[in-house]
């Protein structure tokens, strides 16, 4: 009988994984957690920025421009990592990276809910 064990398509081989697609992972992770970077440093700008000469359209084009950032680093993110595992390369950034996303537009909706909430 013959009971040959074939490995799975998702999981290759270590030899099978190109410099390529390591050089392109880790850019990418790097990319990802300098995005977190920006965006954690924009976070803190724009809680201490004030409504002053346009009123409070300054800071509402800057929290929408923080949103779309994050909300395409999250995607972008998911996706790498889906990549990532696809080719058996290690996910560990773009893990971190998605969590850290995901947690930063949390907080950023539950004080924006809070703040209408005392208004």
């Amino acid at each position: 009988m013959n009971t040959s064990l074939r490995s799975s398509p998702l999981s290759p081989s270590p030899a099978s994984i190109s410099r390529v697609a390591v050089w392109a992972s880790r850019t990418l992770d790097v990319m990802l957690l300098g995005l977190c970077v920006v965006l954690v440093a924009l976070s803190y700008y724009s809680f201490t920025l004030y409504c002053e000469n346009f009123g409070c359209l300054g800071v509402g084009l800057l929290w929408m421009v923080w949103a779309v950032l994050a909300t395409v680093g999250w995607v972008g993110a998911l996706v790498l990592r889906a990549w990532q595992r696809r080719r058996g390369l290690c996910g560990r950034a773009s893990g971190l990276a998605s969590r850290a996303l995901l947690v930063m537009g949390v907080g950023h909706l539950l004080y924006w809910l809070g703040k209408m909430a005392l208004k």
